[in-house]
This record gives C-alpha cells, structure tokens and sequence, in this order.
C-alpha cells in the first residue's frame, strides 16, 4: 500500500521508487500484486503515462487519508506532544494579514507548533496535505467549513487622493482610475450597488490580484476595491484611506475556514479556529 500510495501521488512508477528507494520493476511488482489481492486494476500506463482507475482512485483517497492519520500519531508521539498545524491560507489575507499575527497565536499557545503556507488558487495544492484551509475557496470533500464574517468591500486610496474625493459622491471615484483584480467584474457591481444607471466608461487597470490592486492604490494614482482581510494594517498605519460610506457586500470574497472533521488534533484545530474567529472580530471596522 505504501507503494501504491507513492505511485499514485506521483503518477510515476519512476519517482515512487526514487522517493522508496527501489528500483521501477520492484514498484511495477508490488503493485501488481496489490491489484491480483483486491482483484481490481487499480493504475493503468499509456504511452509511458501512469493513471488512476476509477478503483484505483476511490481507494487512493482512503490510501492516503490513513498515511497522513499514522504520520500525524506519529508526530504527535515524537514531538512529545506538541502538535504541529499545517495551515495554507489564500495568499490575500497571508500576506498583509495572517502572517503578522501567526506570532501572537504561538506565544499565547506555546504547546503548538504552527507551518503556515500560502496559495492563490485552490488547485495549486492538496488540501488532505493541511490541517486548516483559510481563504475564499471552495470546501473540499470530506472538510468542514466555518465562514469567518461577511466582509464588506469597499474603495481605498492614497491620502491625497482621498482629499479629491467627496465621500458621499460615488460620481467622485469615477473621476479616477480603478484598479480592478475581477476583470471590471467588481467595480461593475459596485455601480449598481450605488445606483449609477447612467453611461460610465470608467478607467478601469487590470490586475491579476487583489493584493496588486491594493498595492496599485499606494502609489495615489488609482483607486482598488478592497476589504479590511486586505488593507486594515495599511489603513491603520495611514498608508491608505477608506471610502467606508460607499461600501458594499461582493458576491463573493468572503473568507472562511476548512478543517477536516477527523483530524487527530482538533481540539487544536478548534483552539486555532477560535483564535482566528476573536482577532478577526476584532479588527473589523
């Protein structure tokens, strides 16, 4: 099973025995005989590709869920009990916000060692690879989710771009260019939200994150729609300015955690989830 296990993570016969340190026809060998056990064709090879069967798939989950749950005992048993928590956060609220404050969580917990990584799509890692997912994507199979508020959006800007503005005036934003990360998606709904009917072509600059967006809207050039996950320390410390009146609820956007139900440390992982939940109640303005 371990075999198998490697073989199909990698999807190679060739880097299952590396990383076993065997040799590929041992690896070829030990899965056949897996396969002649369960009487199921568990990978199939074409044209030197290695796939999983649709059996091959269904018991690679179960495979792999009881490799991480033996690994996480033995953790558990060497460290002499001091759990540690993989986390991976969506890399908006890591960078500027996560981050940060991952100090002020192991100082008040000290018995709990915490890895934290980051991402900015759901497909660029394996979520049973984590004890806790933070961000705006989707809840993967056999996770529990929690969101953490319903955050609110809202533009941001320079200090002397904020002096510009009416704060009232929705107009008053137009006038500027908008750095959107949603394809002009973002700032389209937050015109209707504001009830502006009438013909806008706005300037509107693409970027490929909300992060850049914020980060755009340092240089007083442009205006970012953003949220306090993002830019509540960048406001905090006068680098930006909020249009907090003219706010609004995006569709999407809103953070929450995943945590899988049957991990072995969850009175850890609730203890962390607790922690995230009070300091970001706490800074929500």
């Amino acid at each position: 099973m371990q075999t198998f296990e490697a073989t199909a993570r990698h999807l190679s016969f060739t880097r299952a025995a590396d990383e076993l340190c065997v040799s590929q026809s041992a690896v070829s060998h030990q899965i056949k005989s897996l396969e002649i056990f369960l009487g199921k064709k568990l990978l199939t090879r074409s044209n030197n590709l290695v796939s999983l069967t649709s059996d091959g798939d269904i018991y690679f989950s179960v495979v792999k869920d009881c490799f991480k749950r033996m690994q996480t005992i033995t953790d558990h048993l060497m460290l002499h009990n001091r759990p540690k928590l993989r986390i991976m956060a969506q890399t908006s609220i890591a960078v500027d916000w996560l981050a940060p404050r991952i100090s002020f969580f192991t100082k008040q917990h000290p018995d709990v060692e915490v890895n934290l990584s980051m991402a900015a799509q759901a497909d660029e890692f394996d979520p049973t690879e984590y004890d806790i997912l933070v961000g705006t994507w989707p809840v993967p199979k056999n996770f529990i989710t929690q969101r953490i508020r319903d955050e609110r959006w809202f533009p941001v800007c320079s200090k002397q771009l904020y002096e510009q503005l009416d704060p009232d005036d929705p107009y008053s934003i137009l006038k500027f260019p908008l750095y959107s990360s949603e394809k002009g998606q973002d700032w389209e709904l937050w015109m209707q939200h504001q009830k502006i009917d009438t013909p806008i072509n706005p300037d509107i600059q693409y970027v490929s994150h909300t992060l850049l967006a914020a980060k755009a809207a340092l240089s007083g050039m442009g205006i970012a729609l953003s949220c306090n996950f993002i830019v509540s320390d960048a406001i905090q410390q006068g680098q930006l300015m909020s249009v907090g009146s003219l706010g609004y609820n995006l569709p999407w956007g809103h953070y929450s955690i995943h945590y899988h139900a049957g991990n072995h440390y969850l009175d850890k992982i609730e203890t962390f989830i607790d922690w995230l939940m009070m300091i970001s109640n706490d800074n929500k303005t």
